[in-house]
């Protein structure tokens, strides 16, 4: 990469100011990672532009913008991965991981902060490895299981000797601090705490800061000591406000709402509450909007309105049964049995270094059998062995699977105008775009010269016209004039799904009709083949 040095040391002072400030600047530090994304598309400078990109996010998370924030990490895990910047890639792995735990999507969460642990693990990035351990045993604690997250804590402790960074040693404390409180050990929680509180005096971070404040309130609001309670939950509360963190916000007005209700203020107590609930789901905080819930029965029993209270408590309910239905507990003991014995046969240094090489050789090898080397997403040969396996299992267990077959509009014009080496840089920027609008699950794949195939198990044709109307305008909106001055660029997106006993070749081909429509039609828009179950 031939970017100039000064001007991408520029950049990557910009990513330093955002990622310095998001948490307490937000707004300031998506203008900054904004303009370092800018800067580092006109240099074509790619390490600038993903760490561009997941500082944006960063803030965004602060802000609320969970779905928007998700989008643009997996869009810089893609590229990360794409481009071998390892420890970034654990990075954006961590904090997508965050951002589904905030969501309550506790299966998806689990299986990125699982891949943090594997890939700190080979690369011995001992602060990935203590933030997953952190987040690992979040998942616990969410599940009710206090002492299995307390063990993950400890074990994140164990990575003290050789962290630098005081704020993460504090985080880490901060959790040990909320597990000792929910064993009933106060007086552990307490001193845990105030240590985390006292590294926070010599490393100022304005959101752990908070968080030791509602911690420490929410442990004296237990031991029924209220006075105390409210002065720490209070502090907490103006620091979540000043700078912007509606989760922060939401959990302090809930504690608050807690401590009116134990003083028998019930009314104030509703109030609270009720603002704390406009919060949670105005961010999608699941598992905080039915904590808030449970709070609201109990105080709108203590008003005498029985029927608010069954309300809520019904609420309540099925949201606390949707979380128990994901699979996270059983998921989280294979993984403890799989790190376990990973463990075991890394003991030796000499033979972990082999096994680590041995495994990236083996997963680089079957990664380029399947994979379209100019743009990272899988190849033809990759979306038949991949997209026939999901078919099948979709026909086998009756579940609903569809395809969509996207063209560039007018990418001949492209290449005649502009070059190949920029058409390349377009393609290459299509596939991401479309990457980083897609699931997990979903199989995305460059299927021709400017097409490409996208397979979505368990999505019916609504799904897939929802789907494919979001992608269409990503790439129609997306800033192209900063590859090019003068480049507008379009898709043009057919869609079909699995009708009853038929193949995938039918499926593919359905699809592509409708693309064919879509692109006689005028381009730049869906067509879909509605199906006659």
């Amino acid at each position: 990469m031939n970017a100039d040095p000064v001007s991408s040391a520029t950049v990557d002072q910009l990513n330093q100011r955002a990622r310095a400030m998001y948490r307490d600047r937000s707004d300031e530090a998506r203008s900054l990672a904004e303009a370092a994304c800018k800067q580092a598309i006109q240099l074509d400078y790619h390490f600038g532009y993903v760490e561009g990109l997941l500082n944006h996010a960063r803030a965004l998370l602060l802000q609320g913008g969970y779905q928007e924030a998700i989008a643009l990490m997996r869009h810089s895990l893609f590229l990360g991965e794409e481009y071998g910047y390892t420890l970034h890639v654990a990075e954006c792995l961590q904090e997508i991981a965050r951002a589904h735990y905030v969501l309550a999507e506790y299966d998806t969460a689990l299986q990125y902060w699982s891949s943090c642990l594997d890939v700190s693990l080979n690369i011995e990035a001992y602060e990935a490895y203590v933030r997953a351990q952190i987040g690992i045993g979040q998942l616990y604690f969410a599940h009710d299981d206090f002492q299995s997250a307390y063990d993950h804590h400890l074990k994140a402790r164990d990575g003290f000797q050789h962290l630098t960074d005081d704020t993460l040693k504090a985080a880490v404390l901060i959790n040990l601090g909320v597990d000792l409180h929910r064993l009933g050990r106060f007086d552990d929680a307490l001193e845990e705490l105030n240590a985390a509180h006292e590294l926070l005096r010599r490393t100022p971070h304005l959101e752990y800061e908070a968080d030791t404040l509602s911690g420490i309130g929410a442990v004296y609001l237990s031991k029924h000591e209220l006075e105390h309670a409210e002065r720490y939950l209070e502090q907490a509360l103006d620091i979540n406000r000043a700078h912007g963190n509606l989760w922060g916000e939401a959990a302090n007005l809930l504690l608050l709402g807690k401590l009116e209700f134990a003083r028998k203020h019930e009314g104030r107590s509703a109030s609270l509450l009720q603002l704390a609930l406009t919060q949670a789901e105005s961010i999608g905080a699941a598992h905080l909007v039915y904590q808030i819930e449970e709070q609201l029965s109990f105080t709108f029993e203590g008003l005498g309105d029985v029927q608010r209270s069954l309300h809520y408590y019904r609420r309540y309910h099925a949201g606390y049964v949707a979380i128990l239905r994901q699979a996270s507990p059983y998921k989280l003991h294979l993984m403890e049995m799989r790190l376990e014995v990973e463990k075991a046969r890394l003991e030796n240094a000499n033979l972990r270094q082999q096994g680590a090489t041995q495994r990236r050789e083996l997963q680089r090898a079957e990664k380029l059998a399947i994979q379209d080397a100019l743009t990272g997403v899988l190849n033809r040969r990759g979306m038949d062995t991949l997209g026939e396996q999901m078919f099948a299992r979709a026909r086998e267990d009756s579940q609903p699977i569809t395809a969509l077959m996207i063209d560039i509009d007018h990418f001949k014009r492209v290449n005649d105008r502009f070059g190949h080496g920029l058409g390349d840089t377009v393609l290459r920027q299509t596939a991401a775009l479309l990457k980083s609008g897609c699931r997990q699950d979903d199989l995305v794949a460059r299927y021709g010269g400017e097409e490409f195939l996208i397979m979505l198990p368990g999505r019916d044709w609504h799904g897939g016209v929802e789907l494919a109307e979001r992608l269409r305008k990503l790439v129609e909106s997306w800033p192209w004039s900063r590859i090019h001055p003068d480049l507008v660029l379009t898709v043009s997106v057919g869609v079909a799904d699995r009708i009853a006993d038929m193949y995938l070749v039918e499926l593919l081909e359905r699809a592509d009709r409708q693309l064919y429509r879509a692109k006689a039609g005028g381009r730049n828009q869906v067509m879909v083949d509605q199906p006659r179950h």
